[in-house]
C-alpha cells in the first residue's frame, strides 16, 4: 500500500507524462525482482521498489516539450534533463516519510566506473541506486520512447553484458540474468 503522498505524486506524474509514469512502474517492478533475487530483507526490497517508482519524479519539473522531444536535445535542454535527480530530491525531501529515499533517487545515474552524474564509483553508490540504475537502463532500452524505438530483448541483454563492470555493478547484472526468466514470465510492464 502506498503512502497517500506517494499516490498524489504519482497522479501528478501520470498527468504530466503518462510514459514516464509507466516507465517508473516498470522500473519499480524490476527493482523488486532484483531485490528479491539478491535475497534482500523485505523492507529493503520495498524501499528500493518505492524509490524505483519515484526515481524520475523530478521530471514533473521538466517541460513536456523537452521531456517528449523527438529530436536530439540541445545542450541547454540536456542540462535541464540532467537535473531531474536534483528536482526529485527536492520534491521527495519535503515529505518526511520519504526522505530516506533521497540518496537512491539522487544517485540513480551513477555508473560503476565513476563516470556518472556525480562521480561516485563502485560500492560508494548506494545499493538501491545501483539496482535502480540497472532497472532504469534496461527498461529504457527495451521500451519505445518519443526519441527512440525500443531495442529487442537480445540487444538489451547485450548492452547489460557490455556494461557490466563499467556502467553497472557486475554482480547485479549476473543476478538480473539469473532471474530474467521469471521477469519475462511476469512481464515487467505491469501497472503500479
Amino acid at each position: 500500500m502506498l503512502f497517500p503522498e506517494v499516490a498524489v505524486l504519482l497522479r501528478k506524474l501520470r498527468r504530466h507524462s503518462a510514459s514516464t509514469y509507466q516507465h517508473c512502474c516498470n522500473v519499480s517492478n524490476l527493482c523488486r525482482a532484483l531485490g528479491v533475487g539478491l535475497g534482500l530483507h523485505s523492507q529493503e526490497v520495498a524501499s528500493i521498489a518505492l524509490a524505483g517508482l519515484l526515481h524520475d519524479i523530478g521530471k514533473m519539473r521538466i517541460r513536456s516539450t523537452i521531456l517528449h522531444k523527438a529530436a536530439r536535445l540541445t545542450p541547454q535542454e540536456w542540462e535541464i534533463m540532467r537535473r531531474h535527480p536534483d528536482f526529485g530530491v527536492e520534491i521527495i525531501s519535503a515529505r518526511a516519510r520519504l526522505q530516506a529515499l533521497c540518496p537512491l533517487i539522487n544517485h540513480h545515474h551513477e555508473r560503476w566506473d565513476g563516470k556518472g552524474y556525480r562521480g561516485l564509483a563502485g560500492e560508494e553508490i548506494p545499493l538501491g541506486a545501483r539496482i535502480i540504475a540497472l532497472a532504469d537502463a534496461f527498461d529504457a532500452m527495451t521500451s519505445s520512447r518519443a526519441y527512440q524505438y525500443s531495442k529487442d530483448l537480445r540487444d538489451g541483454i547485450h548492452e547489460l553484458e557490455e556494461g557490466a563492470g563499467t556502467q553497472f555493478d557486475p554482480r547485479l547484472v549476473k543476478v538480473f540474468f539469473e532471474i530474467m526468466p521469471e521477469i519475462l514470465k511476469r512481464n515487467s510492464h505491469q501497472a503500479c
